[in-house]
C-alpha cells in the first residue's frame, strides 16, 4: 500500500544510495549558479543607479545576456529532472551520474510545457469565475475581506489538486519514453491525500533549506523586504544582491553550499515523484502498470 511513509521512506533510500550521483548534479548547479550570479549582477547594479537618480524605470541589463542564460538553465534543469526519474526507475543506466541529453529529455520538456499551458489556462478561467463571484457576493452585501479570502482558498486549492494530480506525468514520461499526461491523472486517483501529504513533507524541508541560504544572502537587508516601497530600503535590498552576486571567495564559497543543498533538494523533490510513479505502477510487475497505461 502507497503510503506518506512508503514515499518519503523510499525517497531517502534513493537518497542514500546516489549520493555520488547527486553531488554530480550539484556540481552542475554550482556551475548554473555561478553563471546566474554573472547575469543578475548587472540588473541590480541598473537599479542602483536608477534608485539613486530616482529615475521612473531602473535599467534593463543587456538582452542578449538573458537570451542565452534562459534556454541553457531550462536544458540543464530538464537533464536534471530526467537524471533523477531515471536513477529510480531505471538504476542501472547509473553511468554519467545518469546524465543524459537525447529524447528522454526532449520528450520530459515537452510533458512539462502541455502541463505548464494547461495550468495557466485552468488557472485563468478558474480566476475569472473566482472573480466573477467576488462580485456577485459583494454585490449582494457580503463581506469584501470574506470574498477574497474564500477567493484566494479555492485558486490555492484547485491550484494544488491540480499539480498533485498530474505531478507523476514527469516520471511516468521517462518510464513509458513517451509525452504521457492522461495516464498521470489515472494513477494518481484515491491517492491524492498521500501524494499530498508526502509533497508538503517535502516542501517544507526544501523551503527551510533554501530559507536558510536566503538570509545568509540577504544578511540584514532581510528586513528592508518587508517595506517594498520604501525608497531607501529598496536601495539596500539591492546593493545585498549586487554585494551576493559578486564572485567573491566568501560568495563562491556560499554558491558551493547552496548547489549542493539544491542538488539534495532536488533529488528529494524529483526523486519523490519518481519513488511515487515506482510504487504505484508497481514496477516490480507488469500488472498495474498495464493498467495504467491501457
Amino acid at each position: 500500500m502507497v503510503t506518506v511513509g512508503s514515499i518519503l521512506g523510499g525517497t531517502f533510500r534513493f537518497i542514500g544510495d546516489n549520493v555520488r550521483a547527486i553531488l554530480a548534479w550539484s556540481a552542475i548547479l554550482f556551475v548554473m549558479t555561478l553563471v546566474s550570479m554573472m547575469l543578475m549582477r548587472p540588473l541590480y547594479e541598473a537599479q542602483i543607479a536608477a534608485l539613486q537618480q530616482a529615475a521612473a524605470t531602473p535599467a534593463s541589463p543587456p538582452v542578449g545576456l538573458f537570451l542565452l542564460g534562459l534556454p541553457l538553465g531550462l536544458v540543464v534543469l530538464v537533464m536534471l529532472g530526467a537524471a533523477a526519474f531515471r536513477a529510480v526507475l531505471f538504476p542501472e543506466q547509473a553511468r554519467f551520474a545518469y546524465l543524459r541529453l537525447g529524447m528522454d529529455e526532449l520528450r520530459l520538456l515537452g510533458t512539462a510545457l502541455i502541463l505548464i499551458i494547461g495550468f495557466y489556462i485552468a488557472m485563468l478561467v478558474v480566476g475569472i469565475v473566482a472573480g466573477l463571484l467576488f462580485g456577485l457576493l459583494t454585490v449582494l452585501g457580503g463581506s469584501a475581506i470574506v470574498g477574497a479570502v474564500l477567493m484566494g482558498l479555492v485558486i490555492i486549492g484547485f491550484s494544488a489538486w491540480l499539480m498533485v494530480r498530474f505531478a507523476l506525468a514527469g516520471p511516468l514520461t521517462i518510464l513509458q519514453r513517451k509525452v504521457v499526461i492522461g495516464p498521470a491523472w489515472r494513477l494518481s486517483r484515491g491517492h491524492f491525500w498521500q501524494l499530498l501529504g508526502a509533497y508538503i513533507v517535502v516542501m517544507l524541508i526544501a523551503f527551510v533549506a533554501y530559507g536558510v541560504l536566503f538570509t545568509i544572502r540577504m544578511g540584514p537587508a532581510m528586513t528592508d523586504l518587508l517595506h517594498p516601497t520604501d525608497q531607501a530600503a529598496a536601495l539596500r535590498i539591492a546593493s545585498a544582491q549586487v554585494e551576493g552576486y559578486a564572485l567573491t571567495p566568501k560568495n563562491i564559497v556560499i554558491a558551493l553550499v547552496s548547489a549542493v543543498i539544491m542538488g539534495f533538494a532536488h533529488a528529494l523533490y524529483a526523486g519523490g515523484l519518481a519513488v511515487t510513479a515506482a510504487q504505484l505502477t508497481d514496477r516490480g510487475g507488469q500488472r498495474r502498470l498495464n493498467e495504467v497505461f491501457e
